[in-house]
């Protein structure tokens, strides 16, 4: 069996003979074992970073939990495409490819924010004095 890097998610489901419930719970797998990835190896944000040896333990502990469940394994092919599309997202959520360092950055900014929103909260009101206050009557925003 052989889908291209690109091919759409029913080409993938019926490539790996799934029905949607096993493709819903193959998904939900693949997504904890490279979440789990991602956080014990931020350098590996590509399927090709990835050693050989450890994609064989990923497809192993996926094929388990799926033959466990009845799901039918999938092939080597299946899981690249999957892990390739969730280190992409992971990348795109987490700017540092690691979900625990992208939660601290947005910790720190979100005390930033708190922080800027205490001391407008202390200032006086804007709109009593400034002149880039007044504009032209607006239909839309002055409803």
């Amino acid at each position: 069996m052989s889908i291209r890097i690109n091919a759409t998610v029913n080409e993938a489901r019926a490539a790996a003979g799934h029905s949607k419930e096993q493709w819903d719970r193959f998904y939900f797998i693949t997504k904890d074992e490279a979440k789990q990835l991602s956080e014990a190896h931020p350098d590996w944000t590509r399927w090709i970073l990835i050693p050989a040896n450890e994609k064989d333990m990923m497809l192993q502990r996926i094929n388990g939990r799926l033959t466990a469940e009845g799901i039918p394994p999938v092939e080597m092919i299946i899981l690249k495409w999957r892990v390739s599309q969730l280190l992409r997202d992971i990348q795109r959520k987490y700017a540092e490819g690691s979900m625990i360092s992208g939660m601290g950055s947005s910790t720190s900014s979100s005390q930033a924010q708190a922080e800027s929103s205490t001391q407008q909260a202390q200032s006086p009101q804007r709109s009593e004095s400034l002149p880039s206050e007044t504009r032209p009557y607006d239909p839309i925003r002055d409803v």
